[in-house]
């Protein structure tokens, strides 16, 4: 991708991009809405700040995830997938995470959206719908002072 981000398209015609479709995009520009992308060194697209679970640099290059095409024909992007193959990806960070925790960890439902934000990159929500699956598998179980595994 070139640095000059000028040639870029602020809007799309309908039907260019389907709803969840995976794209290319670099990050070039911190705004108080969100960050904006350049999606496949075309289109201009925007991650809102408050879908934002990780640190991000100008310049990175990573996968992202066309959320919507707005009316006026602007993108909303997500760097997370749809919500059901995230919280699926989440269980695997999560058993992950308790394998590397000699099967046991301090996180659970009560846990703060922050502690889990920094070390899931995920939102609260996504992540007790994870371990509410893990549970309901008979992979975890989950106590007062966290989960562990079975």
């Amino acid at each position: 991708m070139k640095n000059n981000y000028e040639h870029l398209k602020e809007t799309v015609w309908p039907g260019i991009f389907t709803e969840w479709e995976e794209v290319d995009v670099e990050i070039y520009a911190f705004t108080d809405l969100g960050i904006r992308v350049a999606i496949n060194d075309e289109y201009i697209g925007l991650v809102y700040k408050n879908e934002v679970y990780g640190e991000y640099e100008k310049g990175q290059k990573l996968k992202a995830y066309i959320k919507l095409v707005r009316e006026d024909g602007k993108i909303d992007v997500s760097f997370q997938p749809k919500q059901g193959k995230h919280v699926f990806l989440t269980t695997d960070k999560i058993l992950e995470h308790l394998k590397t925790a000699d099967g046991k960890s301090s996180f659970n439902d009560k846990s703060s959206p922050e502690d889990i934000k920094n070390e899931f990159q995920v939102s609260k929500k996504v992540f007790k719908q994870a371990i509410g699956k893990l549970y309901k598998k008979g992979e975890i179980k989950i106590t007062d002072e966290g989960i562990e595994l079975i």
